[in-house]
């Protein structure tokens, strides 16, 4: 090396070596490469917890009550059996299209409103709206089979209700007849036997319950309730009641099944001397079987009109023996 190029600072002469060698410069190093994106997916939310409708309210109980009486007329009606007479016999064959005809007065029967209950040893009672008109004994319970021997006929006014209405006074407002079929035999029943008639409930029972309950009703023929008297034991049986629930009456009063639900039922009635022992009679115990069925349309003669508000002192009175027509000669 000369002593020119010895003279040169280092930094020249490594620009001279370099461009002395020809060579290309050499590129510049690529920019780093950007992270990778990251897709993340959408998070799901966790589906709200189920709502729980709240429980329903429980039902109410059914209840067995004494109910309210409808306020008794100012005078008693009166009401006799013309047909058949007191004892008399009827032909086995012509039974069936026996006329019975009753006669009723002091007790106004509008279409729909008012009737008669003709019950026929103590079955399901015929509902009557036209007293004047005979009805078959065959037609009273076309179930029922009539045999030979003694058999007892029933008739009452009812109110549109099918409340009965109950003596006024000593005034009783109802008629029993004996009869017999195909010939006299066994004396069952005599005009001085304490006896107890069931009427109501029976059948179906449709359409919202009244507001006061459904009515249990009855008839006392030479039976005075009370304290060491007679009184009256009702059982019902059914949904709600399973077990059971009874009440003994001992003031003669409409009951009443409130807050009944739908479904079969039972009703026993038994009519208890002062011991508490039932009455022997074969009206005095009774079983009838009825259905309630809220939602279904009210029947044609619905019991669900309320008693007038204005009700009489329920009586316990002991009617006076029943009306009974005279023996045919």
């Amino acid at each position: 090396m000369t002593r020119k190029h010895a003279s040169l600072s280092p930094l020249v002469a490594a620009l001279l070596l370099a461009g002395c060698s020809g060579s290309e410069p050499a590129p510049p190093a690529p920019p780093p490469a950007p992270p990778p994106a990251t897709t993340t997916s959408a998070v799901e939310a966790p589906p709200p917890a189920p709502v729980e409708a709240p429980a329903p309210p429980p039902l109410p109980a059914v209840e067995l009550v004494e109910g309210t009486p409808a306020a008794a007329p100012d005078k008693a009606p009166t009401i006799s059996l013309r047909a058949p007479a007191r004892d008399q016999v009827i032909s086995r064959d012509k039974a069936g299209d026996f006329e019975v005809k009753i006669d009723l007065k002091g007790w106004d029967v509008p279409a729909g409103a008012n009737h008669v209950h003709l019950i026929l040893d103590g079955r399901p009672y015929k509902r009557i709206d036209d007293p004047k008109q005979p009805v078959k004994l065959k037609d009273i319970d076309p179930n029922y089979a009539l045999e030979e021997g003694q058999h007892v006929l029933v008739a009452f006014p009812s109110r549109s209700t099918h409340e009965s209405v109950k003596p006024v006074g000593k005034a009783a407002p109802v008629a029993v007849v004996p009869f017999f079929i195909g010939k006299k035999g066994e004396i069952k029943w005599k005009a001085t036997d304490p006896t107890l008639v069931y009427s109501r409930p029976k059948g179906a029972n449709n359409g919202p319950p009244p507001a006061e309950g459904i009515l249990i009703d009855y008839y006392l023929v030479n039976a005075e309730l009370g304290d060491g008297k007679f009184s009256v034991r009702a059982t019902l049986k059914g949904p709600g009641v399973e077990e059971g629930k009874s009440l003994v009456a001992k003031s003669w009063k409409p009951l009443r099944i409130v807050h009944p639900r739908g479904g079969s039922y039972s009703m026993h009635l038994e009519l208890l001397d002062k011991d508490g022992k039932i009455v022997p009679g074969a009206m005095n115990d009774v079983t009838r079987e009825f259905t309630v069925d809220p939602s279904a349309p009210a029947e044609a003669h619905a019991h669900h009109a309320a008693p007038p508000t204005s009700a009489a002192p329920a009586s316990s009175a002991a009617p006076t023996p029943p009306k009974v027509s005279p023996k045919k000669k």
